[in-house]
């Protein structure tokens, strides 16, 4: 665009030279083939109104403002839906980490025959369970989701 603008106005800086001896401002196109300069002015007024059209025109400033508004928009709700399920995974590696802490208790306190290792064992495995019901039965109260996201 910008190079044809500059041929523009190379040519019309030597049409305003030669405008004494012609009656007309034309281009001399290759050959024989003569075009008015004002078609030259038509068609990058065409350009210039097509970039400034309304969003239904595709490439229009609009248009790509519209376009990069919605990418940011999906962009930001998948932030959205990854932070949610990242909190999810939290909450099910801490579940899976007190249940294993909770099975090696309880198997130390059977091999070692001692019943004081069984109890820290039987809290910390129902504590895990109880975590992993509550996450399963009303996840926005553990996660803190507002809601869900589709």
């Amino acid at each position: 665009m910008q190079a044809q603008i500059d041929n523009l106005n190379a040519t019309l800086q030597n049409v305003n030279s030669n405008l004494n001896n012609m009656s007309s401002p034309t281009v001399s196109g290759s050959g024989a083939n003569k075009q008015p300069i004002y078609y030259s002015f038509s068609k990058n007024k065409s350009y210039i109104n097509m970039l400034h059209a309304d969003k239904s025109v595709e490439g229009s400033l609009a248009n790509l403002k519209n376009n990069g508004e919605i990418e940011n928009s999906t962009y930001e709700r998948t932030l959205i839906k990854i932070s949610e399920i990242s909190k999810f995974i939290t909450i099910y590696e801490l579940v899976t980490v007190l249940l294993i802490i909770g099975a090696g208790l309880c198997g130390i306190s059977e091999i070692a025959k001692n019943k004081l290792l069984g109890y820290p064992a039987l809290v910390i495995g129902c504590f895990g369970v109880l975590i992993l019901l509550l996450t399963i039965a009303s996840p926005s109260t553990i996660v803190g989701s507002e809601a869900p996201i589709d």
